[in-house]
């Protein structure tokens, strides 16, 4: 009976243990089988909760492992945070399972319910045709990379690591966006798109399907046209609207009848005043322009209306849509002289020029064709040049002529325009004559990271635009047949490609120069305030133009008088002055450390070559205590340093340095920031980081401390007279304009047409 008993129990022990792995596997089998149906588009958790983030759901608690999928009981916890119930989504969550993940497309259907339930305007549910997914010009902000994706509807942005699929590149699909940044994609939909005011060029064929080239948005994109189509074949190039779906274009709409001709005779934020209408009128946010006399060009710009005695506007409900530029632009050619590569000078021992389309060099009455590619080169002794110039010009209109023996931050430069050689027993020079407005295309990018905003490009653009006027109206290099050189001696010509954000820039001031009493102003500009600009005479000597002022660096623009020294002080130890445009900027303080043996050596150094450059500004002290010029390479062992003269921006004018041998005294912002060598020791910036290797110090508007060593504090980078580069870009982040930003740095200037000043 016990054996009985006890083999019974054994079985039933074998068999509830049955049970238990039959029940694992069972429950192992359910979720895998779950898994391997619903993973493959199932929901990362980390997604899904970057994209709750943008709901602004307070009490929802994040909860994220590696690898972990979004589940049921999760989506149930965010509707609960959210005050949204279950059964407002399109997702029957009753009866799965709460560990169960949710599918892509299950979290977004609740995504969408939630959006549109608690009525979140930032959130926008969009659709839009995808031209293209720029992963070259990716884009960085606080950190985070993002891709450029092109759409019907301009550039929007979305995070690289949840990038758009690239299948996408060609069909219309719906999307949710905050503001221009892309945060989900719902798939390809069945909407259709019109694209306003675009340019049909042409249909062409494309791997064996019809395409239409067309312009919009500053870009040439390739639309492929639907199967079933009446669209006509024999398109010669208008304005027109476009109508596509994810099977092609269906349909275009002329706009050649709608335009009118009339004169834009002034152009500012979104408006134009055109000839013949009594109020201004708005531009549309899909405007366009379109440049279809010579090289067809695409912008979206309406600064470059201005100066045409007639355009072709398209006018709807008096907002104005787009705009054909069918005669020749007026711009006065400026001629620009080309440094070596080192900048060392003007002489070229040889030139090596090539071109990415056919070219010429012509000289005497003679003409020789190359090819695309060819290289040509030029010495002293070439025959091109032995009697007189050469000039290299392009065959073709957007053609650019390289220049490999030239070497710059950008690599080897190309330009627009001619080049012109000529020689004597120095060597070979440059000569590169173009457009004034296509010169400032090499200017903006290499004074002003195009990273910049907006508004400050085109200030910049003004600037440089009444520099060249200025230059031109000058004969410094009429010596050398030019007007002004492409170093920071004149402005920065070229040093980095072109950027379509600063040729718009460009565009969209057309002609725009700072004026003063009738006449062109010295627009200088500088890097960074330290919270005052300087007039041009404390800095550079000459008559005070009163349009350069010294004032406080702040938005009331107030009169600097900060000569006293105690008082210059007590300002950059933050104890004087407060709102300063600038004062986040690392170069808005600095310092930088000596100890007494290192700023000997430094000054020693330096000493010699500085009163060569300049000796009328480096004086040394006679027996009789007079100050006078004297060849001196050495004050000896250092013992002090005295600010003697400032002026009422606080730029150090005079200083006097004391030796055990010699005392010196140095005049203007140049010798002092020079003769302070800082190339042996750091430049530390209020932020923290350091800079090393320079070889003058950011600015004169700094003070010296020999309490414990030598300390040098100060601020500001640059000269500091006229428009501080960054606080511009200051400025325009707080959304002031350009004109804004051109009237803050520049006292009591009007805004002028370059073109008409010349005398079209």
């Amino acid at each position: 009976m016990k054996k009985q008993k006890k083999k019974k129990n054994k079985v039933l022990r074998i068999v509830l243990f049955c049970l238990v792995i039959f029940g694992i596997l069972g429950g192992i089998f359910i979720k895998t089988t779950f898994f391997d149906q619903n993973m493959a588009g199932g929901m990362p958790n980390n997604e899904a909760n970057r994209l709750i983030s943008y709901l602004g759901i307070s009490d929802y608690e994040y909860m994220d492992r590696i690898g972990s999928s979004f589940t049921v009981k999760n989506a149930k916890k965010l509707l609960e945070a959210a005050d949204v119930s279950v059964d407002k989504v399109d997702v029957n969550l009753e009866h799965i399972p709460g560990f169960m993940p949710l599918t892509r497309k299950q979290f977004e259907s609740i995504y969408d319910s939630l959006i549109r339930e608690l009525e979140i305007s930032r959130l926008q549910n969009l659709s839009l045709y995808i031209y293209d997914i720029d992963t070259v010009q990716d884009k960085e902000i606080d950190g985070i990379v993002y891709e450029v994706v092109n759409t019907s509807a301009g550039d929007y942005y979305m995070e690289k690591d949840y990038g758009l699929d690239h299948g996408y590149i060609g069909k219309v699909v719906n999307l949710y966006v905050s503001n221009n940044e892309i945060i989900l994609c719902l798939g390809e939909c069945n909407d259709t798109i019109v694209i306003q005011n675009a340019y049909a060029d042409k249909i062409s064929e494309e791997n064996g399907n019809e395409i239409l080239l067309s312009y919009v948005n500053g870009k040439m994109q390739k639309l492929p046209l639907a199967s079933k189509t009446d669209i006509d074949g024999d398109i010669k190039g208008y304005l027109c609207d476009i109508t596509i779906s994810n099977k092609g274009v269906t349909e275009i709409t002329d706009h050649t009848k709608d335009l009118v001709s009339a004169k834009v005779s002034a152009y500012e934020e979104g408006i134009v005043t055109v000839e013949g209408y009594e109020q201004p009128l708005p531009l549309s946010n899909a405007f366009n322009v379109f440049k279809t006399n010579g090289t067809f060009k695409a912008m979206q710009s309406a600064g470059t209306l201005i100066g045409y005695d007639q355009v072709s506007l398209y006018i709807v409900d008096g907002i104005v849509e787009a705009a054909l530029i069918t005669e020749d632009i007026y711009a006065k050619n400026i001629r620009v002289l080309i440094n070596n590569s080192d900048f060392s000078g003007f002489y070229h021992n040889e030139v090596s020029v090539t071109s990415d389309t056919p070219f010429s060099v012509s000289y005497g009455d003679k003409v020789k064709e190359y090819k695309a590619g060819e290289k040509v080169e030029f010495r002293n002794g070439s025959e091109e040049l032995k009697n007189g110039s050469a000039k290299i010009v392009s065959k073709e209109e957007e053609g650019r002529i390289k220049i490999s023996s030239v070497k710059r931050q950008g690599g080897m430069p190309s330009y627009r325009g001619t080049i012109e050689l000529s020689k004597d027993d120095r060597g070979v020079l440059i000569v590169n004559e173009l457009p004034v407005e296509e010169y400032l295309y090499g200017v903006v990018p290499s004074e002003m990271p195009v990273s910049y905003e907006t508004e400050a490009l085109k200030a910049q653009a003004i600037c440089a635009r009444a520099y060249a006027y200025r230059q031109m109206e000058s004969e410094k290099y009429s010596g050398y047949g030019a007007h002004l050189d492409d170093s920071i001696s004149s402005q920065v010509y070229n040093n980095v490609d072109e950027d379509d954000r600063a040729n718009f820039a460009v565009d969209d001031t057309y002609g725009v120069v700072p004026c003063y009493d009738n006449q062109v102003i010295e627009a200088f500009f500088f890097s960074t305030s330290g919270g005052t600009t300087s007039n041009n005479s404390a800095v550079w000597g000459g008559n005070q133009e009163p349009y350069l002022l010294d004032t406080m660096e702040t938005e009331l623009n107030d009169i600097a008088n900060l000569s006293d020294e105690q008082s210059f002080r007590d300002f950059i130890d933050g104890k004087l002055g407060t709102g300063f445009i600038e004062e986040s900027e690392p170069f808005f303080r600095w310092s930088v450390s000596f100890t007494k043996e290192e700023l000997t050596e430094a000054v020693n150094r330096h000493l010699y070559e500085r009163i060569e450059a300049m000796p009328e500004n480096l004086l040394a002290r006679n027996a009789k205590g007079d100050y006078e010029k004297k060849a001196i390479s050495s004050i000896g062992e250092l013992v002090s340093i005295e600010v003697t003269k400032r002026g009422d921006s606080g730029i150090i004018e005079e200083m006097v340095i004391t030796g055990t041998e010699e005392t010196i005294l140095v005049k203007g912002q140049t010798n002092a920031r020079a003769l302070l060598n800082p190339e042996a020791v750091a430049i530390k910036k209020q932020d923290g980081s350091t800079v090393t290797g320079w070889t003058s110090l950011p600015s004169a508007y700094f003070y010296v401390d020999d309490k414990d060593g030598f300390v040098i504090r100060g601020g500001g980078f640059g000269h500091g007279v006229g428009m501080s580069q960054n606080g511009a870009n200051d400025m325009a982040k707080s959304g002031y304009t350009a004109r804004e930003i051109i009237e803050h740095y520049y006292t009591a200037v009007e805004l002028k047409d370059m073109y008409e000043m010349l005398g079209k």
